[in-house]
């Protein structure tokens, strides 16, 4: 096996060599309950509340052959700059009813939440939202297929079927909230996803050669990568009035891309794709300029492409995808 193969995440600024990317074939809302109720905003929130169940594919044609555009225009980037893509699959009937017998939708244009990659470790996660914990078996082949290439692949304790568990061994991890620096490691805690029980499992799992650290973050947030990205060590893109606590001390003396509030809820400016510590990709949308003219500024090369309709969703370019090699 080359060194090439292997299954590495070194940090979020490292080469992005291989990853899975989330699907532009289906998306059918989620039934709207506490998990939706963190993420649906605006014009599209009302949209979901009202559709709840519904295959956006027919309750709304054009948001969907936008997304699905959107989405296989980033993927069509990725391999065009030599990226190994591995697209997630379809969720069997059954398994989209998992894990309390009720169709809780399909959501895999984002395949953030149901793993991480942290070094070798290649490890599914035990999401707090209902409609992330069935994402794990649309992946479920890509994932398993990493232990022939060097991955340590296992699983956090499933969090079961009750909506949240208050508790020693009740730990809940989404991706979105787990930041990969070296040998540091970030986990995002808004009060409605990932919980420090849950980086406490992280830590354990990982054991002494990583240090895992809490982030707290503002509750009308669901994730760190919502309110943080660190495209290149000692530069941080970050939404300060959402951090209550301010960013982790070791981060004092970075250069930090402050983001308003209403930028990074209402068009994800945090939530860009870094793919190496030279180029970010931010999406085309306008309210984003400021974000990319920063980045510019700081001699990033920036890509830009559309991705409206996963942004209005409350997911953009981090979101959708999730590493196996960054090196």
């Amino acid at each position: 096996m080359s060194q090439a193969e292997e299954i590495w995440v070194e940090s979020e600024w490292a080469e992005l060599r291989e990853c899975v990317y989330g699907s532009p074939d289906a998306w059918v809302l989620p039934k709207f309950l506490g998990d939706a109720r963190l993420r649906a905003q605006g014009e599209f929130g009302a949209f979901w509340q009202a559709n709840a169940g519904r295959d956006v594919a027919e309750a709304a044609p054009e948001i969907f052959a936008e997304m699905r555009a959107q989405v296989s225009g980033a993927i069509e980037l990725l391999r065009g700059l030599g990226v190994t893509v591995h697209v997630a699959g379809p969720i069997s009937p059954d398994n989209r009813k998992f894990p309390r017998g009720e169709d809780h939708g399909v959501s895999t244009p984002w395949m953030r939440d149901p793993f991480v990659t942290i070094g070798a470790n290649v490890i599914e996660l035990a999401p707090r939202s209902l409609f992330h914990r069935r994402q794990r078996f649309a992946i479920r082949g890509i994932l398993a297929g990493t232990m022939a290439r060097g991955a340590r692949f296992f699983a956090q304790p499933d969090s079961g079927a009750d909506d949240y568990v208050d508790g020693p061994g009740w730990g809940y991890l989404e991706g979105g909230d787990v930041f990969v620096l070296g040998r540091r490691v970030l986990v995002g805690n808004s009060g409605g996803c990932s919980n420090p029980e849950g980086a406490r499992w992280l830590q354990h799992a990982l054991g002494s050669g990583y240090e895992v650290d809490t982030v707290s973050i503002d509750p009308m947030f669901p994730h760190l990568d919502c309110v943080l990205m660190t495209p290149r060590e000692g530069v941080a893109v970050a939404c300060l009035e959402a951090l209550p606590e301010g960013l982790p001390a070791f981060m004092k003396e970075w250069d930090v891309i402050d983001v308003p509030k209403a930028l990074a809820k209402g068009h994800m400016g945090c939530n860009n794709l870094v793919l190496n510590d030279r180029t970010v990709v931010v999406p085309s949308e306008e309210a984003l300029e400021p974000v990319a003219q920063a980045l510019k500024a700081r001699q990033f090369e920036v890509i830009r492409i559309p991705y409206r309709v996963p942004c209005m969703a409350g997911g953009s370019f981090r979101c959708a995808h999730q590493p196996l090699r960054r090196s």
